[in-house]
């Protein structure tokens, strides 16, 4: 089982953050489709070919939603959004988007469309993922359509999407795992790209999911780097870490135990995202440990309760694990054996004295000696010459610890002089766009109406950021959380 550290949110997770996945009902009726419809949309099902490479294979459904413009004359397209994972639906998300976020700008001028990925919401294959999930076992469904529900199928949905529209080309905002979608769009339609936004990078070239752990561990170190804040903290955990996953354990002058638990609990909450806000209630007491080598404080921190999920969104995170499995594993460039996973250690630990063990344990081999057929995803490379001058914008946080900064610059790299950069500083988070900072909301709106006038490469201060509600209060309301930061992965 993967597991984003991400707070001990990820493996409890919260109440009120829906993923639109419309309940148990997956019939794939027009009257079903507007049944589940957020009510200021239109929804309905896309027939696609279940594989591109044999159109002869048949077709299969995937659920979408439309909120109109709201002055169709001066309509410049659909703007599609995707939220992440992979395992995140997106029809409710951009129903959110349009909702409550979205300036009139954008709202005026664009068809505002979520489309479920296949596997996640009321798309195909969501009903088997959800049923063997609940049964703990997915083999025999991976094994019959796993290759069906990797990135490149969903981008060619993507342009099935847009020509069932009627649009020459695309607009997409993708954050996290949505930004893997949308360069691929880039790369295999650039013909039919309008806008592209990549709100916090996916790398652009690791080859599999290994590798890309293995960059998520570093970038864990950075975010650590920034909230320890003295260097003195970051040693001093690193040692007791260590001696934590020894069988002796580690003690502190109290001779208390501090446990692994509350060891990875620590780890967990030390790199969550603050909208969780889930770091500064242990802050404290981690730092008096670290400073007095008593774990007291911190012990108490760590034993207040957090928000749990409900049990509605337990089999929808149990769906959406499943199909993060397929669509990772089904993806992968170079996937390595088991035997390459189980020596994988020493990498990890090279990444991060704190976070190497962990991170080894939990993710190393989650796709070794993955059975299935895979429909491996190309690197983007060299995107300045693909496209015929479209412009890119790419937003990622200097402290994101979900896809780490250095992936934004990968990216941003891959694009040169056709991609626009923001930088978001100061904010240990995820999904940047369009949640209230006015320094990444304008220029974002000002590239997407006019995406032929580059955006200035700027630095965005993030504890600006004003739209985003926290989850510190138990539930709350879906309206007040960004869509993409409720999703599991990336």
């Amino acid at each position: 089982m993967y597991r984003l550290i991400s707070g001990l949110a990820v493996s409890l997770l919260l109440a009120g953050c829906g993923g639109g996945d419309g309940g148990s009902d997956f019939s794939k009726t027009t009257t079903d489709a507007q049944r589940t419809c957020p009510p200021t949309m239109e929804c309905g099902f896309l027939s696609v070919p279940k594989d591109y490479s044999n159109l002869n294979d048949g077709n299969i459904d995937v659920y979408y939603g439309v909120h109109r413009a709201n002055i169709p004359s001066q309509r410049l397209g659909i703007l599609v959004f995707n939220f992440g994972g992979p395992g995140a639906s997106a029809v409710n998300g951009a129903n959110s988007m349009a909702v409550n976020r979205l300036p009139n700008d954008i709202l005026n001028r664009f068809d505002i469309v979520g489309m479920d990925p296949r596997g996640s919401g009321r798309s195909q294959y969501a009903e088997e993922l959800t049923k063997c999930a609940e049964n703990r076992n997915c083999d025999n469904e991976y094994a019959t359509f796993s290759q069906y529900v990797g990135s490149n199928s969903v981008v060619k949905d993507l342009d099935q999407l847009r020509q069932k529209f009627g649009d020459d080309k695309l607009n997409f905002i993708g954050y996290s795992y949505g930004t893997r979608l949308g360069s691929l769009y880039a790369q295999q339609f650039p013909e039919h790209v309008r806008a592209i936004v990549l709100d916090s990078s996916m790398s652009p070239n690791t080859e599999n999911y290994l590798q890309l752990r293995l960059g998520n561990t570093k970038g864990f170190d950075t975010v650590a780097n920034y909230r320890l804040v003295e260097a003195s903290r970051m040693n001093q955990f690193e040692t007791v870490i260590d001696s934590v996953n020894t069988p002796n354990g580690y003690f502190d002058k109290k001779a208390n135990r501090f446990s692994k638990y509350e060891s990875d609990s620590t780890l967990n909450r030390l790199v969550s995202r603050q909208s969780y806000n889930e770091w500064a209630p242990i802050s404290d007491g981690l730092f008096k440990f670290l400073k007095d080598d008593d774990a007291t404080d911190l012990r108490v921190a760590l034993s207040q309760p957090i928000s749990r999920m409900s049990e509605k969104l337990s089999s929808y995170y149990s769906r959406s694990d499943a199909l993060f499995r397929a669509v990772i594993c089904t993806d992968e460039l170079s996937p390595i054996n088991m035997n390459e996973a189980i020596i994988s250690e020493p990498r990890f630990m090279k990444e991060s004295k704190l976070f190497g063990h962990y991170q080894y344990k939990q993710n190393a081999s989650l796709c070794a000696d993955w059975p299935n057929y895979r429909d491996s995803v190309a690197n983007i490379e060299n995107m300045e010459q693909k496209l015929a001058g479209q412009r890119i914008l790419i937003i990622g946080g200097q402290y994101d610890p979900a896809t780490p900064y250095a992936w934004t610059e990968s990216m941003h790299q891959q694009f040169g002089n056709l991609a626009s950069l923001i930088t978001v500083n100061n904010y240990v988070d995820h999904g940047f766009s369009f949640d209230g900072n006015t320094c990444i909301d304008n220029p974002t709106t000002q590239y997407l109406l006019n995406p032929e006038i580059p955006v200035p490469n700027i630095t965005c201060d993030g504890s600006t950021q004003s739209k985003s509600a926290t989850y510190s209060s138990g539930i709350a309301s879906e309206d007040d959380i960004h869509p993409a930061k409720r999703v599991r992965g990336f």
